[in-house]
């Protein structure tokens, strides 16, 4: 394959695509290249593409009127994000940022949409995420409503740690750990010292390092039992 159908193929909704769909996909999509905290697209505009990351990471955010915001979670290429949006035609579900210097394709949604009409693995892959970001979602709001700045520390950090690996480097440090579980930083600075000094991780210089994944599970779950 060329770089561009190897960087699509990649994605896993792509993955299963012959040749020549992901030629075409390829010819008429563009690449944009994205420096760290740049917008790739703003929540509420019209999705009238699909965002492929192909290099970098993508930061999904929500912002308030008064300044705060929540992050909604971090993409790693290679991955389409916000499918959402281009199922519905309702706009883009967050605001898009380029966490590091990234490479976007867009490919139009017309195009997306007839792979998902015509080839039933790309389905099948696009019914999966959507049944489990509603779980996720789901879980998130019991977080939410039931647990302490701990319990929703120790998910989150269990939830990155299935995707990176035991060490995790925190998107925007502590502040932007702060974000992705709707607290404040003093209240997660003092989450992360209760959960070193318990022996569950070791905070660093911008990570945290889990060294009891079963016990800080059970951390993360105590309160909902």
């Amino acid at each position: 394959m060329v770089p561009d159908l190897d960087t699509l193929a990649a994605v896993p909704l792509f993955a299963t695509l012959d040749g020549k769909r992901l030629a075409r996909l390829a010819a008429g999509s563009t690449v944009r290249i994205v420096d760290t905290g740049h917008v790739v697209a703003l929540r509420g505009q019209p999705a009238s593409h699909l965002i492929v990351v192909e290099s970098g990471t993508l930061t999904a955010t929500f912002d308030t009127a008064n300044g705060r915001r929540l992050r909604l979670g971090e993409f790693p290429a290679p991955c389409a994000v916000d499918k959402a949006a281009v199922l519905d035609a309702g706009g883009h579900t967050a605001t898009w940022l380029a966490a590091i210097r990234s490479q976007v394709r867009l490919v139009p949604a017309g195009d997306v949409l007839a792979v998902i009409d015509d080839v039933p693995a790309a389905r099948r892959h696009v019914l999966a995420h959507l049944a489990q970001r509603l779980r996720d979602q789901q879980d998130g709001l019991v977080l939410a409503s039931f647990a302490d700045t701990t319990t929703r520390t120790a998910a989150w950090l269990l939830r990155a740690a299935g995707h990176t690996g035991t060490r995790i480097v925190l998107p925007g440090a502590q502040h932007g750990l702060a974000e992705a579980i709707g607290a404040t930083r003093v209240s997660v600075n003092r989450a992360l010292r209760t959960l070193a000094a318990d022996g569950l991780v070791r905070v660093e210089p911008g990570a945290v390092v889990i060294l009891a994944p079963e016990l800080l599970a059970h951390r993360a779950s105590h309160e909902l039992r």
